[in-house]
């Protein structure tokens, strides 16, 4: 779909994402001190910057009752590019030829890998998965209430606690290229996805100050790892969001440990905090868990420093505990309103499975860490965090990339909702980091007498076969099994939105989840996100529900899942959920066609390329 946006589109779409994605950050970024940041880190930190803006805005709309309008938009970023354009005016911010030529070879990586997440998307129709469904419907109810909802009403009548930033950041470039939903999640999606490279960048040239290590480290992200670029398969956008606040943030504090106390640091790591609350809560779980390694590390190191050098050192780590409460604190309305929801399901316990559960959870995480390309990546990470530790510097990457190796075992501790498998799906991060410093620092140290530039082509030698043999395995990286629709099913919907009144009721086919929950099976499950039409095929949030409707939701639902025929527990439950309709897919769900094909009540309207639609008529149950 991607490859037949005209060039006009393409253009609109470009300079959208420019605006959306980067203006607000970049004001900031251009009216302060660089504090040894290269341009890549600063734009790493303007993308982050600018996720956070929208999503702390977002929020205090949403408390204050106000709404989002075009106007309000077109002026906020006016004024930001003014910013911008007085920033250079009066030579505030200068760039170099050496700067312009970075930037222009910036541009053109940049979209090298957004290019490659959408080759690797090409075959889709539909975001994948179950959790793009509920992704879709939350951005369409942001661009109805102009803001953040309080419900998902009248499509899915439950409080909206969810985090918000994936979704207000893609309304904001829905409504700016004028795409729906639907294509805005899956497009936008993947330029989103790439952008964790920038992230990647910014840690690694941080920590090391070595621009090869950063080089290296985001070109594995973006090409070699089968993470990120598998959360296509799952719809994972929302953690890819956070993943782009994360990053700078885990850079930021480091930088703030490391340099004289600087207000601009200090606030930059406050807004981060303050976005990670509000984009994704597991992303703002791995940040405290990197802030705690931080700290251990710089207090363990104070007891080698006297005098003034300990109480300098000492007041950095308690303005970086102060500054990363204070992001949570200026979050709490919207985090006390999500824990009013799910609190029963926080917890923090010791985990000890029996064999089996133990043995089964450790083969689906060693599944996840697949297949067998990943498998000799992360086996070299696993050597360059051996070298990592024996190295003498900052050790506090290392720690939390240790720390999230152990809380990917599934025994001991557990923080809850999070699983392992959670953690062990971010083991990319840190991986890459490792092989990068691993590798480098090898190849320096074989050839530490010969000239550096002969290191650096033993280097490149070494990478660029690594980067072409994991592009060449993760050019086909979807699961087949999460495409639950397909252009056939686009083409249905269509039909249904023309043809289909917006009150109807649609009986579709569901199977069995996880969690005792259900899910859809085929186009069926996109008809209330999209169309805003019911069907039994619910968003996966209607987990979400009031006991008492949730009860009801749950027995239509397990019932679709095993209906077969055209019987007495059909015709009740279409009499029970007041169905309209119904929409099957060939060989997918429990009802099939031939099922239907002497059921007196229901009369096919729509058959094409193995999609069909029936009407109910009532007055025949």
């Amino acid at each position: 779909m991607i490859f037949s946006f005209s060039l006009i589109q393409t253009v609109l779409f470009s300079v959208a994402t420019f605006i959306v994605l980067f203006i607000p950050g970049l004001v900031w970024i251009v009216w302060s001190y660089h504090n040894g940041r290269d341009w890549v880190e600063r734009i790493a930190d303007a993308l982050g910057l600018s996720i956070s803006f929208v999503a702390i805005i977002g929020m205090i709309f949403f408390f204050f009752g106000f709404q989002f309008s075009c106007l309000f938009i077109f002026i906020c970023y006016a004024i930001c590019l003014c910013f911008l354009i007085a920033a250079f005016l009066k030579k505030h911010v200068q760039i170099r030829k050496s700067d312009f030529l970075l930037m222009v070879g910036l541009v053109i990586v940049l979209a090298g890998m957004i290019f490659w997440r959408f080759y690797q998307a090409r075959s889709l129709a539909f975001p994948a998965w179950v959790d793009s469904v509920h992704h879709v419907l939350v951005v369409q109810k942001i661009l109805d209430a102009k803001g953040i909802p309080a419900t998902l009403s009248p499509e899915l009548p439950i409080q909206f606690t969810y985090h918000f930033g994936f979704h207000i950041i893609t309304a904001l470039w829905s409504a700016i290229t004028n795409l729906q939903p639907v294509d805005s999640v899956l497009w936008f999606g993947q330029v989103l996805n790439a952008l964790i490279a920038l992230g990647i960048y910014r840690v690694a040239k941080q920590n090391w100050k070595d621009t090869r290590i950063a080089i290296f480290a985001a070109f594995l992200v973006a090409f070699a790892f089968q993470m990120p670029g598998y959360y296509l398969t799952w719809g994972r956008y929302t953690l890819i969001t956070g993943l782009l606040v994360l990053l700078p943030a885990i850079a930021t504090s480091i930088e703030f440990v490391n340099h004289n106390f600087r207000w601009e640091v200090f606030f930059r790591l406050i807004i981060f905090t303050t976005g990670l609350a509000l984009i994704h809560y597991m992303a703002l779980l791995f940040f405290g868990l990197f802030v705690g390694c931080l700290v251990l590390a710089k207090s363990i190191s104070l007891f080698r420093q006297k005098g003034d050098s300990r109480k300098t050192d000492a007041k950095k780590i308690i303005n970086l505990c102060l500054g990363s409460m204070l992001g949570i604190v200026f979050a709490l309305p919207w985090l006390l309103r999500m824990l009013d929801d799910q609190i029963s399901i926080a917890a923090v316990n010791i985990t000890v499975p029996n064999w089996n559960d133990f043995k089964n959870s450790l083969q689906y995480i060693w599944y996840l860490l697949g297949p067998t390309h990943n498998y000799w990546l992360f086996g070299i990470s696993f050597l360059g965090l051996i070298i990592a530790w024996f190295q003498k510097k900052d050790r506090s990457l290392v720690l939390w990339a240790t720390l999230m190796v152990l809380l990917s075992v599934p025994w001991g501790l557990k923080l809850g909702p999070f699983r392992p498998d959670h953690m062990a799906i971010v083991l990319f991060i840190p991986a890459s980091w490792l092989l990068a410093n691993g590798l480098i620092s090898f190849v320096d140290m074989i050839f530490s007498r010969i000239k550096k530039k002969f290191s650096n082509l033993i280097i490149l030698v070494a990478a660029i076969p690594i980067l072409l043999w994991g592009g060449w395995q993760t050019q086909n990286i979807l699961n087949s099994v999460t495409i639950l629709a397909d252009q056939s099913d686009r083409l249905a919907m269509e039909w249904i939105e023309r043809n289909v009144p917006r009150d109807a009721r649609f009986f579709s086919n569901t199977t069995t989840w996880q969690f005792n929950t259900y899910r859809g099976v085929d186009g069926g499950y996109w008809i209330t996100p999209m169309l805003n039409r019911f069907s039994l095929a619910m968003p996966a949030l209607y987990a979400y529900g009031k006991a008492e409707q949730k009860e009801e939701w749950i027995r239509w639902i397990s019932e679709a899942s095993t209906i077969s025929a055209c019987d007495n527990a059909f015709n009740t439950l279409v009499k029970s959920a007041k169905l309209d309709y119904i929409y099957l897919r060939e060989r997918k769900g429990s009802l099939q066609p031939e099922a239907l094909e002497n059921c007196k009540n229901v009369v096919p309207v729509y058959i094409y390329e193995g999609v069909f639609i029936y009407q109910i008529n009532q007055s025949k149950n």
